[in-house]
């Protein structure tokens, strides 16, 4: 059986790998010159190298970790103190551990009680009842009025580009469940880690390791269409000419799957047209000093033109300190056209007026990233609607973080669902 995989994503990638490791004949097709998708790197005139975007390993991420043990690279892994807090009104304030949570200023002591009532029913309950619950409704219903307005609002506005009124209450019980479980009493102290080479170096040892089993990587490869008449796969179209497989998985976003088959049926259009996606638009800076000593601060400021401020030191140059300024935002936002220029002015203005002491001449360096579909956006009742993996096609597959809810789509997401993409591929074409 030869398996094409359309995208060389996280995603595809991995699943070409544990493909391959059973025994599969694959390839991949990947549209750019190099792997990687949002997992990228950015190599900028002077030699340094950044990740694209930063991806963060929690300690309890054990897909990701065996998976890195499992390649070799298990010693490329930092992890890190997980120091964070949130700027409100100008100020920033800590938010660390138990100590800088009871002492918390924007909120009184009885909010405070209130927020953490939250965090705990977040943690003790299953998902199953709050997918069918706006979360505005059940957040305010946890933890009041006042706790919403000042603290859940502006990063729910933020996140979701203004629009989070029909969002179930699954994504705040994923996220709390997920940023809580790095933290341990009695002081709630925890760690974050990265790759030292980024999320990139995973790619390369999983494209390494896919190749030396036998895998092929055809690069600049644009899937025009995949034809499916006659309810199967038969071929898949590119500007350069057919190509002929016993069975496809499209590991892309499912916006650009749909284009991709024009011939689906119309009820399977539509069901495909209702997944919608949150892009990202990132400045990532290079400075010569650390702008603080926080790795994540989030952002309660609706005027801001960034949520977050993540920041780490470049593990393998020292004197650089890495600071990414991520927005979430709708695909078709004005902000995805906005030159480069103006929106390192706009989020630079912005910085400055956060920190007096920022200066530009600390800038070693500075890009823009943009990708117009990151992260899966689900709406109330998205349980009775998650796209499956085999489509109504036979020999066509799509695997996506959009599958994974109610989950966050993060990498340890990504890469059970290739383990389990993998799995059904092969029992759908009888591979034992």
């Amino acid at each position: 059986m030869h398996i094409g995989i359309i995208g060389g994503g996280l995603m595809g990638v991995t699943l070409a790998y544990y493909l391959a490791q059973a025994g599969e004949q694959v390839t991949i097709l990947e549209q750019g010159a190099s792997l990687g998708g949002l997992n990228g790197e950015l190599s900028f005139d002077d030699g340094l190298e950044v990740a694209r975007y930063q991806h963060a390993i929690l300690p309890n991420d054990q897909a990701v970790r065996a998976l890195c043990s499992e390649l070799h690279i298990e010693k490329e892994l930092i992890m890190k103190d997980a120091y964070s807090g949130f700027v409100h009104h100008g100020k920033v304030y800590a938010l660390s551990n138990i100590s800088d949570f009871l002492s918390f200023p924007p909120l009184s002591m009885l909010d405070r009680v209130r927020l953490g009532r939250t965090i705990m029913q977040a943690r003790r309950r299953d998902w199953y009842g709050l997918d069918q619950i706006p979360v505005q409704k059940w957040l305010e219903n946890a933890g009041g009025k006042t706790v919403f307005s000042l603290i859940w609002q502006p990063l729910l506005e933020a996140k979701f580009d203004g629009e989070y009124a029909h969002i179930p209450a699954t994504y705040i019980w994923a996220w709390i469940n997920r940023m809580t479980s790095i933290r341990r009493l009695p002081q709630l102290k925890g760690q974050i880690g990265y790759l030292r080479r980024g999320h990139f170096s995973l790619i390369q040892a999983l494209a390494d390791a896919f190749v030396k089993q036998g895998g092929t990587i055809k690069y600049q490869v644009r899937v025009r269409e995949i034809d499916i008449s006659g309810g199967q796969l038969q071929q898949v179209r590119t500007p350069t000419g057919a190509m002929q497989f016993d069975a496809v998985v499209a590991a892309v976003a499912t916006p650009v799957f749909a284009h991709m088959i024009p011939g689906a049926d119309t009820n399977y259009l539509n069901q495909l047209s209702q997944s919608r996606y949150l892009g990202l638009i990132c400045p990532v800076v290079v400075l010569n000093r650390p702008l603080t000593t926080y790795w994540t601060l989030n952002l309660t400021d609706p005027t801001s033109p960034f949520s977050t401020i993540i920041e780490t030191v470049h593990p393998e140059h020292d004197g650089n300190y890495i600071v990414y300024l991520p927005k979430y935002t709708s695909p078709d936002n004005d902000w995805m056209g906005v030159p480069d220029e103006t929106i390192r002015e706009a989020w630079l203005t912005h910085l400055a007026q956060l920190f007096p002491d920022f200066r530009e001449e600390q800038i070693q360096h500075f890009a823009v990233s943009r990708s117009r579909y990151v992260e899966p956006v689900y709406t109330t009742h998205a349980s009775t609607r998650t796209l499956g993996i085999q489509t109504p096609y036979r020999g066509l597959f799509l695997a996506n973080t959009a599958q994974v809810y109610p989950e966050l789509p993060t990498s340890e997401a990504a890469v059970v669902h290739a383990q389990a993409v993998a799995q059904q591929v092969r029992e759908s074409l009888g591979s034992r």
